[in-house]
């Protein structure tokens, strides 16, 4: 899908580039050089593209990072849960039969009192 947006993408800039030919002279500085207008406005979008790439790469890479740490808490604290459910099962278990003994021995006992 990336690939079939790309190639639209750079057939777009070149459809641009072509039908912005006329040519341009850029001063920048001491630097001075003469560019069709269309690759000057594509060097443009190009250089935008790339800085603003690099301000948000450490944010992107640091959020990465939080959210790996995150899941692999989660994935430990799930396992914590589960740890804990399957004693509240073992003990729920032991008590529900703690009882049935009892109300066997009670029920035993109200007969022999008779």
């Amino acid at each position: 899908m990336w690939v079939v947006i790309s190639l639209i993408i750079a057939a777009l800039a070149v459809i641009f580039a072509v039908q912005n030919n006329v040519m341009t002279s850029v001063h920048f500085f001491s630097w001075t050089f003469a560019q069709s207008q269309g690759v000057i406005l594509l060097c443009g979008f190009v250089a935008g593209f790339i800085a603003s790439m690099l301000i948000y790469l450490p944010t992107h890479i640091r959020n990465k990072l939080k959210i790996r740490r995150h899941e692999r808490r989660l994935g430990e604290l799930e396992g914590q849960l589960n740890e804990e459910r399957g004693k509240r099962e073992y003990i729920e278990k032991e008590h529900a039969a703690a009882l049935r003994v009892q109300k066997s021995n009670g029920m035993s006992g109200s007969k022999i009192e008779n």
